[in-house]
């Protein structure tokens, strides 16, 4: 179900302003964490980078701060009005808040929102969007974990594939699931989270076995064949696919060999998702 712009002022209901920069929070923060935030936003207007992926800390406390600048007159234009493309979809910055709502609304394990904010240029047309949510303390992503210690690669490939099961029961489908995008712990067991869900579905596949064979083979792709062979990874694979009921895995198989060695674009990705479409040539 779409999510109304009344459900967002309910959800983050708490608004900060400085110049041309607005924060909308789920709660109000310190005097402290309000100027540490709109001070990252006003200071953006002289950074180069289009975007920005960084912790912001105030007496103690630390959130996380994502910023990404929109590319061009026509995204600008669309966010600014809240308007999706032609094709139903919004702008990459505003479909992953979408994404962070519906995942934090349904308990996945995902970073929890705490709200988003924007900047206007002078002609009032935002430029830039920021996602900000809890920083999840003690955790390092899943790349930098392999890293630091390749021996534990099956250990993180079980946590990981535990993480996508977990986020397809709750009808959260990750088109950009890789060991970077994934957030795990340095002192507990506890269970990997999902970070950077801007390729994401919120709705149940329509083309389930098809959606499983590209994230599988997409994880596989993105860097873990590094740290692993192709045959130890299929059993992993199979292993993860016993609790999948009703797959076909003919179409499985395809989707997973082909995605498995070669890139898939995140509009391709969508495809994938929305049609079990892919050039498997």
């Amino acid at each position: 179900m779409p999510i109304s712009k009344h459900q967002i002022d309910c959800q983050f209901p708490c608004t900060l302003k400085a110049m041309r920069a607005t924060i909308h929070l789920d709660h109000t923060p310190s005097n402290c964490m309000s100027q540490a935030l709109l001070g990252l936003l006003n200071n953006r207007r002289h950074a180069k980078a289009r975007r920005l992926s960084a912790p912001v800390s105030s007496a103690g406390v630390t959130v996380f701060a994502k910023a990404q600048a929109l590319d061009n007159i026509k995204s600008k234009l669309r966010v600014t009005l809240g308007r999706p493309k032609r094709t139903g979809e919004f702008d990459w910055p505003v479909e992953e808040f979408l994404n962070a709502i519906q995942a934090n609304d349904r308990g996945a394990d995902v970073a929890p929102l705490i709200g988003f904010g924007y900047r206007k240029s002078r002609l009032g047309l935002i430029d830039e969007f920021f996602i900000i949510t809890h920083m999840l303390e003690g955790h390092i992503d899943g790349l930098q974990w392999l890293e630091r210690d390749p021996s534990q690669i099956e250990p993180l490939i079980r946590k990981s594939f535990a993480l996508l099961r977990s986020l397809n029961e709750d009808h959260i489908t990750h088109m950009d699931f890789w060991a970077a995008n994934l957030m795990l712990s340095e002192h507990q067991d506890l269970p990997a989270k999902g970070i950077d869900l801007e390729n994401c579905f919120h709705s149940k596949p329509q083309h389930l076995s098809a959606t499983l064979g590209f994230q599988f083979g997409f994880f596989y792709f993105r860097e873990i064949y590094r740290f692993i062979t192709e045959a130890q990874y299929d059993a992993l694979v199979e292993e993860a696919l016993e609790p999948y009921e009703n797959l076909d895995r003919e179409q499985f198989q395809r989707f997973y060999q082909a995605c498995k060695h070669r890139h898939v674009g995140r509009k391709e990705r969508r495809r994938v998702f929305t049609e079990a479409v892919l050039d498997l040539s």
